[in-house]
């Protein structure tokens, strides 16, 4: 019998998550608020500790995180970057950039694959192609960091401009009837992006991987429910590191 692997966590994804260990032959583990993380963590050894808690919720969840287990933690989480877990002492921490999604009522709807890096990462991978979800190992930090920023870059790109454009728009119509809008609000988001990591990126990589990704799912709707959030969370950030970011201002005015 494998060691078990906790989920903290069982929303859609962690659902899906949970399905693929199982697969695996990996006894799992739920953690959600009615769990006491430490008197768990006194009874199993698990393999590895993935998070799935949806992003407001990271920080609590990865501050909850028992110290004998900081050397076997993975996330998920969009809008994740290295300043987000860097402050918590983990080990060689597995992420993993999602690009399928999961609704109540439906499958899994895969976009690309996903990337994962890290120390647990290939179990991930392993996994989830159990449950036919593509996922592949990464060769470098530098470049899990590209990844995630390609990320972060379509769903805040694609959300903000589902509030700035008709109802029910999707990726395919942002990419062929809202070209300019697109590629305003990703160089405010890319804006963002470096000053959160303290790095630059190439802008014409991001938007091939970006246009890649609309590719996966040219149905997919732009606006999200957490569009509002996000715009709000990005604005509050830009703020906080004085940058310029007309286009989501333009777009926040209208909406808070």
């Amino acid at each position: 019998m494998k060691k078990p692997i906790v989920v903290l966590g069982i929303g859609e994804l962690g659902s899906v998550f949970s399905r693929a260990f199982l697969k695996n032959n990996y006894p799992v583990y739920p953690i959600t608020r009615q769990t006491n993380i430490d008197e768990l963590a006194n009874t199993i050894n698990p393999e590895l500790i993935l998070v799935c808690t949806a992003e407001a919720d990271l920080q609590n969840a990865l501050q909850s995180i028992p110290k004998q287990w900081k050397d076997r933690v993975a996330m998920m989480q969009n809008e994740l970057l290295p300043r987000d877990w860097q402050t918590h002492n983990f080990t060689n921490p597995a992420v993993i950039s999602v690009w399928f999604e999961k609704k109540k009522s439906m499958d899994s709807k895969i976009l690309i694959s996903s990337p994962t890096y890290g120390k647990k990462a290939q179990i991930l991978v392993d996994s989830l192609a159990l449950i036919d979800i593509p996922a592949h190992m990464l060769n470098s930090e530098e470049a899990l960091l590209f990844e995630l920023v390609l990320k972060n870059l379509y769903i805040l790109t694609t959300n903000i401009a589902g509030l700035a454009i008709e109802k029910g728009a999707t990726v395919d119509d942002l990419h062929n009837q809202y070209l300019d809008l697109m590629l305003d609000i990703s160089s405010d988001v890319l804006k963002l992006q470096s000053a959160l990591t303290g790095k630059t990126f190439s802008e014409s990589d991001l938007e091939q991987g970006m246009i890649k990704a609309f590719q996966g799912d040219l149905e997919h709707k732009c606006m999200g429910r957490s569009a509002p959030a996000r715009l709000k969370r990005a604005l509050e950030l830009a703020k906080m590191f004085n940058l310029s970011v007309p286009t989501l201002k333009k777009i926040g005015s209208k909406h808070f």
